[in-house]
């Protein structure tokens, strides 16, 4: 494992520049936060807007870690603290203090082991923080979990599925048998602080990537073993809603299918309304990409439409699924 110096971990050696938009009265209240790449700043606006629609009695300040950032994704960031009275504090990172890490999955960005390093820099602003995923949607109030007591813990997750908690902590080794998604966590930062979190995470840079199944998550199952607090799986609802029991708060898109590349759910179209309250471009499209392995998508849509009254979309979604399957079984 690796070994740092202290001086290492100053904020200095991570933070190339800070932006403040404040346009709230005070930093009380929520603070949520983010790691993105340039890319995925319009997915994470929509996430930010479903969170400020349901929790419009609460100032909330949000803490936005970036590898970079357009003028014009800034200038959006700037545009939604003002149009809803919130803070927003965007963060351009060092990458480099990041660079032993391994990268599990090529398309994936490094800037996902920003939420290793943010308890060090939020402490500057709060004692508590949510992160959140880019690809996660607020449709409840935030109160519960906000005051969720972590009974000493550092951290609170949702436990993965029964399945992958058996596939992915025994290919960790984890000696307790559990494991976590770190798409949505409450962080308890004095005493995140106290044990050492960011410190050990780091310890596991220059591992081999064969070690791992993932990024940042694996990392944080290895430091924590099952010692974390485990949330109620309401505060992180995979697959987009698909887990929904009716009293769920944060939806997660973990798998391949996302809202902003086709609308197959209700809670696709709920995600789209809140893309279009945001400053950024409105996404429009609700078909899936006419691709050969996409011609399961093409029944799903078919049936949901039929649900929503358009039958006609109902035949257009059963005849691309039999064509696109029929190319995919032929590899055309």
């Amino acid at each position: 494992m690796k070994k740092l110096n202290p001086d290492f971990f100053s904020t200095e050696n991570f933070i190339i520049s800070k932006k403040l938009y404040q346009y709230a009265k005070d930093m009380d209240g929520y603070h949520i936060s983010y790691n993105v790449n340039d890319a995925f700043i319009p997915i994470m606006g929509a996430s930010m807007v479903s969170v400020l629609e349901n929790n419009r009695d609460v100032p909330i300040t949000f803490h936005i870690f970036t590898d970079g950032y357009s003028e014009d994704n800034a200038n959006k960031i700037d545009a939604l603290a003002k149009q809803w009275r919130c803070n927003c504090i965007l963060y351009h990172l060092n990458m480099e203090p990041f660079h032993d890490f391994h990268i599990k999955v090529e398309r994936f960005s490094r800037i996902t082991y920003a939420r290793l390093y943010m308890p060090k820099i939020i402490k500057e602003y709060a004692t508590r923080y949510i992160y959140l995923d880019a690809d996660t949607m607020c449709i409840a109030p935030l109160d519960r979990l906000w005051a969720a007591d972590l009974q000493g813990k550092p951290m609170g997750a949702v436990s993965e599925r029964e399945s992958a908690v058996d596939y992915r902590a025994g290919f960790l080794h984890l000696k307790n048998g559990k494991y976590f998604n770190d798409g949505v966590m409450l962080v308890d930062i004095p005493t995140w602080e106290q044990e050492h979190i960011t410190e050990q995470a780091f310890s596991y840079q220059c591992e081999p990537r064969e070690r791992f199944l993932g990024q940042s998550q694996d990392v944080l199952n290895l430091v924590f073993d099952g010692t974390n607090y485990f949330l109620p799986a309401d505060y992180n609802v995979y697959d987009g809603g698909g887990y929904d029991q009716g009293h769920s708060v944060i939806l997660h898109w973990t798998g391949r299918r996302k809202p902003w590349q086709m609308v197959l759910s209700d809670f696709d179209a709920q995600w789209r309304k809140y893309n279009a309250l945001s400053p950024w471009e409105t996404i429009t499209n609700i078909l899936p990409v006419k691709k050969p392995e996409n011609y399961h998508d093409f029944k799903y849509w078919g049936y949901y439409r039929k649900g929503c009254g358009c039958f006609s979309d109902f035949l257009k979604g059963m005849f691309w699924y039999s064509v696109l399957r029929i190319r995919y079984k032929l590899g055309i």
